[in-house]
């Protein structure tokens, strides 16, 4: 991830702690790969292992570590939750966040895009190409989703 990304996101955890989860090692991480089935993108990757989970601007990215004034559950369980209920197709869907309808917001691995997939009008809306992206919008507050 860009040097300028990390910086605003440490800014953040420096001014509010517990709206992260705390740091994960490699292990945790490559058991969240197994316990999927996915390879993870690397910019996901290095957002676990560094934040665990947390409140970026506006955005509430799950992990693997529960933050403790934001709700962040397991990306793991979340993502086996969702993929029992998403459509044909969405077998290896990542979520990375729900929005505030109860829709996930996440990737289709091995596709990098994020998207959030809607219920109500059953089908997805692509919110960045990458989850560096996603993040550097949700701190410009700029993806339009409510958590």
């Amino acid at each position: 991830m860009k040097i300028e990304l990390l910086n605003a996101i440490d800014e953040e955890l420096e001014m509010c702690p517990e709206a992260f989860g705390g740091t994960v090692n490699i292990e945790e991480v490559m058991q969240a790969e197994v316990e999927l089935k996915v390879k993870l993108p690397e910019d996901f990757k290095m957002f676990l292992l560094k934040y665990g989970s947390g409140a970026v601007g506006e955005a509430i990215v799950l992990g693997l570590r529960e933050a403790e004034f934001v709700a962040t559950p397991s990306f793991v369980e979340k993502s086996l939750q969702f993929r029992n209920i998403l459509p044909e197709g969405y077998e290896n869907f990542i979520v990375i966040g729900v929005d505030s309808a109860g829709n996930p917001v996440g990737f289709n691995s091995p596709n990098t895009e994020i998207i959030t997939f809607d219920f109500d009008f059953g089908g997805k809306e692509i919110i960045a190409s990458s989850f560096e992206e996603y993040l550097e919008k949700a701190l410009k507050e700029e993806i339009n989703i409510h958590f």
